[in-house]
């Protein structure tokens, strides 16, 4: 039987991303391929398209079919592709081989061209899971992005505390198992500062204008992207995840109370992020909106959790009501207030919409989608 690899998968592959382009070399839609390939003697259900879902799923027959066509170890092929290693929660893995397309579950980005030009095949981009820390190549200063026809990325060259935090980021993810969560946290404090009025920031508006004159956009439409807040985000979970700074936060609670221990907390982030400023602006916005302050206030809703000696489970948790919201749109429009439908069509069209943003880890275990 003929074998269609000749290009293996790049780490953290979108397997639809590696379908497509082995599919591209012989000039057949991948549904086509996809069929004669798993069909063998009683077919394969497939669901969907590529144009519908970037991602493949496959239910357990049809991923050992898979591994079989190849001439590829199944286990080989589940390390360099997440999603192929559980069967999406609409699949069922009965006797029958069965496919689907479906939108990816998690941020993907397109990978690094100068790093994998040599796995892209007919225009082709390859398409991966960023993971903790890998949405910036170090190597070649780029920010990645989402676009599932051509490379998109951003240069970081007039961007270094980008960079920066990013070194700092990667650290993190070495030493703590749990840095993704942590992360998630930390953007959602950031964003509840957001919600709170500091959109027009002035270190945050500096970074846009930079940022806006790279990508060519006008700032409103860029504002919102992960990449402006980045620094403040990984600068406040280096700072959270800090044994000892719990333990402190602990005895403060327990010998002077919440609201101290809050003061104090705020001040030292505030010394973190170079905005001395910082506790004294939030108080004064809990005192004039008390019920929003309270409403959009993770950090101290993880200060309450640090404070009752809580072990790992639930120390990171993201509320929802203080969740960073997954979607561009709605920080776009929530960020610039009332603004003409052409903001958010410009950021689409440079692809700042969609990508890394960070979000909380799943857990072990659970399907790769609702």
């Amino acid at each position: 039987m003929p074998r269609f690899v000749r290009v293996p998968p790049v780490a953290e592959e979108l397997t639809g991303s590696w379908i497509r382009r082995m599919t591209a070399g012989y000039g057949l839609p991948a549904q086509d391929l996809l069929r004669s390939s798993l069909g063998g003697l009683h077919g394969v259900q497939v669901t969907g398209t590529p144009n519908t879902g970037l991602e493949l799923f496959l239910n357990a027959p049809a991923r050992m079919a898979l591994a079989r066509f190849t001439g590829l170890s199944l286990a080989w092929l589940t390390r360099l592709m997440p999603s192929l290693g559980a069967t999406h929660s609409r699949l069922t893995d009965d006797g029958s081989l069965r496919a689907a397309w479906y939108v990816p579950c998690e941020g993907w980005v397109v990978a690094c061209p100068p790093c994998t030009g040599r796995a892209w095949s007919s225009g082709r981009p390859v398409l991966v899971y960023p993971g903790a820390a890998g949405h910036i190549c170090r190597r070649h200063r780029r920010w990645l992005l989402a676009h599932p026809g051509r490379p998109a990325s951003i240069a970081l060259e007039n961007l270094p505390e980008v960079l920066t935090a990013h070194r700092h980021h990667a650290a993190l993810v070495r030493a703590h198992p749990g840095a993704a969560d942590v992360v998630a946290l930390a953007a959602a404090v950031v964003w509840s500062w957001q919600v709170q009025g500091w959109e027009a920031e002035a270190v945050w508006q500096g970074r846009v204008r930079r940022l806006a004159a790279v990508t060519g956009c006008t700032p409103r439409a860029v504002v919102s992207h992960a990449l402006v807040s980045y620094p403040e985000t990984v600068a406040v979970a280096r700072l959270l995840v800090n044994p000892r700074r719990q333990q402190r936060l602990r005895e403060t609670v327990a010998s002077r109370g919440v609201t101290a221990a809050t003061e104090g907390l705020l001040q030292e982030i505030g010394r973190q992020v170079g905005r001395p400023w910082l506790a004294d602006w939030l108080s004064a916005r809990a005192r004039t909106r008390p019920r929003e302050a309270a409403g959009a206030d993770p950090l101290r809703q993880w200060l309450l959790t640090v404070a009752h000696g809580s072990g790992v489970e639930g120390l990171w948790t993201v509320h929802q009501v203080a969740a960073r919201p997954a979607g561009y749109s709605d920080r776009a429009s929530f960020l610039a207030g009332s603004r003409p439908r052409t903001v958010s069509e410009e950021a689409r069209a440079a692809f700042l919409i969609g990508g890394w943003e960070p979000v909380s880890s799943r857990r072990p275990g659970t399907a790769p989608c609702p």
